[in-house]
């Protein structure tokens, strides 16, 4: 009889628990050009001119970001460096550190602070990502015109994420955070990257395959250093990261992407039309 009962609550407590949906965490993914450009990068945008107009634009988006009231925020910083950004960020909340031109400082910490944020979070992992024996594989194997039409694409899609000169900041992060602006972004590597190389070392596809195992790594991390009580965080990333995260986080069901356009309620059009 005892052991009929305590069937019976085990099955009535199992029916509880799944009648109780688990609350979402909600997740910003704030893709970001470098305000400082990156040396790295085969193409990259132009620097931050920081005057008094571009001050008040990005006072004008942390005030919007603080508003979520994020429990976290991330940034692209790699994990061992969490010491050196906790020392940068409690020296800037005394007073005695001077912001850099980059949008971890201006954005981040300043979110952070207005937020009433202890810290932020780095989350940042550093694949391999070499270009090199990819672009020497397309001239052995003679698709120089891949890398030509590769260039053309690139170049224009710089430009347009340079965005309209007069789009104040918060319009510019809608609009390179955009479907269509992603979608973009993304193309470079579906498009382009995948084409070249022999089908017998597939050169291309695994320049693809380490970017999407440097995205995942950094998906991981993210994940991990969220805590059970958060129930909103932002990240901070370059945005050529956000497409591969924001296909991962819609996929998992504890999270709900907000979009940064509905932050921001601001929608831009293109100012051109690349293909």
């Amino acid at each position: 009889m005892k052991n009929i009962l305590f069937t019976i609550a085990l099955y009535a407590f199992s029916l509880s628990l799944h009648g109780q949906e688990q609350e979402k965490t909600r997740i910003l993914l704030m893709g970001t050009t470098h305000f400082t450009p990156s040396t790295s990068d085969s193409y990259s945008n132009e620097e931050l001119i920081l005057d008094d107009k571009m001050i008040r634009e990005i006072e004008d988006v942390i005030l919007k970001l603080a508003s979520l009231n994020p429990d976290q925020i991330f940034i692209e910083v790699p994990r061992e460096n969490q010491e050196n950004i906790d020392k940068q960020f409690q020296q800037y909340m005394a007073g005695t550190y001077q912001l850099q031109l980059n949008e971890i400082d201006l954005i981040g910490f300043q979110t952070a602070k207005r937020a009433g944020l202890e810290k932020l979070t780095c989350v940042n992992y550093k694949g391999k990502f070499d270009t090199k024996p990819v672009f020497e594989a397309a001239i052995n194997n003679g698709e120089q015109h891949i890398l030509d039409s590769m260039d053309v694409f690139a170049q224009a899609y710089v430009q347009e994420m340079n965005g309209n000169p007069n789009l104040e900041l918060r319009e510019n992060l809608v609009h390179i955070n955009s479907s269509e602006m992603l979608n973009k972004n993304q193309r470079l590597y579906t498009k382009y990257f995948t084409l070249i190389g022999s089908q017998a070392d597939y050169e291309g596809a695994g320049l693809v395959a380490e970017w999407y195992k440097t995205n995942i790594h950094i998906y991981t991390n993210i994940i991990s250093s969220i805590r059970p009580t958060d129930k909103y965080v932002i990240v901070i990333y370059g945005v050529g990261h956000i497409p591969i995260l924001k296909h991962l986080f819609e996929s998992n069901p504890d999270y709900k992407v907000t979009e940064v356009g509905d932050v921001f309620g601001s929608t831009i059009n293109p100012t051109n039309n690349i293909e």
